[in-house]
């Protein structure tokens, strides 16, 4: 929310403002995410600026690590069919998880 000095109340910044904030702050910070996918943001493998979007696929591989459960995955994303290549894990969590698996 952004308050102005002559404003009583709030109002919401919109998706172009979150856009423009997000990425300005992660190109000063020198903060960079790997493109899943080619976009206007980079290409697949290259490193990109981090965009809102992000934070929607974060928050679905949030879910699915705590919960362990795909379909409320897909829910609460809103997808019609699950995307496998926003919910991978990293090598130190495949090492873990496997570790975890009886022989």
């Amino acid at each position: 929310m952004l308050i102005g000095p002559d404003q009583k109340s709030a109002r919401a910044i919109s998706r172009v403002q979150a856009s423009t904030i997000l990425t300005t702050a992660s190109e000063h910070a020198d903060v960079r995410v790997l493109a899943l996918r080619a976009s206007q943001h980079g290409a697949v493998g290259e490193p990109a600026s981090a965009h809102p979007h992000l934070f929607r696929h974060a928050r679905v591989r949030q879910i699915v690590r705590s919960t362990r459960s795909l379909p409320l995955a897909q829910r609460q994303a809103g997808w019609s069919r699950l995307q496998l290549a926003y919910l991978s894990i990293g090598d130190e969590e495949a090492r873990a998880l496997m570790r975890e698996v009886p022989e």
